[in-house]
């Protein structure tokens, strides 16, 4: 039912073999010991804990949340929630693969609009209206834009949920990227999830990318408390119930959320200024220019599919970016800095050597 997510087979295929990691788009990994566990993992209040902490991060009440494995597993919930065979998802392009994946292996059919990089990937609501069809029952999008980083506008977000709602559908915002550059403010809350925006919004995220507990997988989905009731039914269909252990670590992650905040700021820190020079210093590129985050994507015009030739560089160079093929622009790839800031420079003259540029 379910066919290969190409792009994650190929990267788990890299991960961890080279040293210049220029392609995993999340924070560098958070050593459980700096959580601060306790020595018991097995107290049953942690289930519904872990849904009243991921409701005051995201400023909802906790009957419009629901915990998952990831945000992976949050889109699948979603979709389990919003969509039956025969559907039509209308999905961004240039687009994250699970994002259609999921969609197909649940017998839904999969329309596009475009983001076009030639207007940095910007969130046109009038493509939307444009592409929308009487079988459109959910509208999907990334924010921040994945692969291209940039952010979309909280007025282009309404605009879409209304053109949605029109057609009693719903607009599905994945913000597993959003916090980045703003995270949370004082007593642990990031108030700028898209749920706010609409009441036929609904969001999938997790602790993984912006805070770096991508192997832990606290995820979630939020959406008004009936599609929440919807999506609880499809976790306890999926898994029963989520691993205890699993959520006391959410809890405990929560309640050390400022401090997770703090070490992604530093991290952060000047490392997107080196690589918008050395985009800057190569005029064939074409790149989205994202203000926030840690990523964005170039493409190098003429070049054709640069699968084969990022392949060799991580083989020849130990040197890695996401291939542009996976997202639908084969002439493309995305650029990561999650790096440590003093393997940049040199990770980044290495991608110059095995692009050739």
């Amino acid at each position: 039912m379910f066919t290969p997510t190409r792009y994650l087979t190929w990267a788990r295929r890299f991960y961890g073999q080279v040293p210049y990691d220029l392609a995993s788009s999340g924070m560098t990994v958070l050593p459980l010991a700096e959580l601060g566990l306790p020595a018991t993992l097995d107290d049953p209040a942690a289930w519904g804990a872990m849904r009243g902490r991921i409701a005051k991060y995201n400023a909802v009440t906790p009957e419009e949340a629901v915990p998952a494995l990831g945000t992976s597993h949050a889109l699948w919930l979603a979709y389990a929630s919003l969509l039956e065979p025969g559907d039509e998802l209308l999905l961004e392009t240039p687009s994250y693969e699970p994002m259609w994946r999921i969609a197909e292996g649940m017998g839904v059919r999969v329309n596009r609009f475009e983001r076009p990089i030639a207007d940095r990937f910007a969130l046109d609501p009038a493509r939307v209206a444009a592409a929308m069809t009487p079988r459109t029952r959910l509208v999907a999008v990334t924010n921040l834009h994945n692969p291209g980083g940039v952010r979309a506008s909280d007025d282009a977000l309404r605009a879409i949920a209304a053109i949605a709602a029109s057609n009693d559908a719903h607009l599905l915002v994945d913000e597993v990227y959003a916090p980045f550059d703003d995270f949370v403010g004082n007593g642990g809350t990031w108030s700028r999830s898209a749920r706010h925006l609409a009441r036929n919004i609904v969001t999938t995220s997790s602790l993984t990318k912006c805070y770096g507990l991508g192997n832990q997988r606290i995820g979630w989905m939020l959406g008004p408390p009936a599609i929440i009731a919807r999506a609880d039914d499809a976790l306890t269909a999926n898994t029963g119930h989520l691993p205890l252990p699993h959520a006391s670590i959410a809890v405990h992650a929560f309640d050390r959320i400022d401090t997770l905040a703090m070490r992604a700021r530093d991290l952060l820190r000047g490392k997107r200024d080196v690589v918008e020079a050395w985009v800057a210093a190569r005029p064939s590129l074409t790149w989205s220019a994202p203000t926030t985050g840690l990523f964005g994507f170039a493409v190098l015009e003429g070049a054709g599919d640069l699968t084969e030739r990022i392949e060799r560089g991580a083989k020849e160079h130990g040197v890695l970016v996401g291939a542009g093929a996976f997202f639908g622009v084969p002439n493309g790839f995305r650029l990561s800095w999650s790096i440590d800031r003093e393997k940049l420079d040199v990770s980044l003259a290495a991608l110059s050597r095995a692009l050739g540029m």
